[in-house]
């Protein structure tokens, strides 16, 4: 007879939450005590040993816990849930989305829908051209002037590379968007604005 086990066994999702724990606690020179005292102020009781297999993935957290671990820390539940950049996506959320889609998820500015993506992409492709224009008007003005005297300017190879970023993350937004809406025009620097 086959032994049965209660509840699904932890996911991605807590392996997260206890790396970004241990990471946010560290960060903030805090050791288990002092954060069990913060925990047990703001209302919950976690011992030391416990919070210690929290950070090792030995426990589960609740959403109270959660919680009250953000603000104990002084940080965002977000935060303690996000994925570090190359990290597994979290629990339950198929393959498919980029990095900066879960996250934006869990921050709650975006839902996983065609339509939602595409406004998030579209918005997030605004103001990249922003930058994109603003980096290329500062770096016209450097050609026409002589730096102010005293004041700390921004060399023009920051400026440029700066502006090269932007470029690229515009081209990745572009491709993006066109994964999502084949039918969609593909975004170019200048179109979006009209600039130049």
């Amino acid at each position: 007879m086959e032994e049965r086990k209660r509840g699904n066994p932890a996911g991605p999702t807590n392996e997260h939450v206890a790396a970004n724990l241990r990471r946010a606690r560290q960060s903030s020179g805090v050791d288990l005590r002092e954060l069990s005292a913060r925990v047990a102020a703001a209302g919950r009781k976690i011992s030391p040993s416990a919070l210690s297999k929290i950070e090792t993935g030995d426990r589960r957290v609740d959403v109270d816990d959660l919680a009250t671990l953000a603000y104990a820390l002084e940080t965002t539940p977000a935060a303690l849930l996000i994925p570090r950049e190359g990290g597994t996506a979290p629990t339950g959320v198929p393959p498919g989305f980029v990095p900066e889609e879960v996250r934006s998820w869990m921050q709650g500015k975006v839902k996983f829908t065609t339509d939602d993506l595409v406004r998030y992409w579209t918005d997030e492709a605004h103001i990249c051209q922003g930058y994109i224009f603003r980096f290329k008007e500062l770096i016209r003005g450097r050609e026409s002037m002589t730096p102010p005297s005293g004041r700390w300017v921004t060399p023009t190879d920051v400026l440029e590379d700066r502006l090269a970023r932007q470029r690229e993350r515009l081209a990745f937004i572009s491709h993006r968007l066109l994964e999502l809406d084949p039918m969609g025009a593909p975004i170019e620097e200048t179109e979006i604005h009209g600039w130049e």
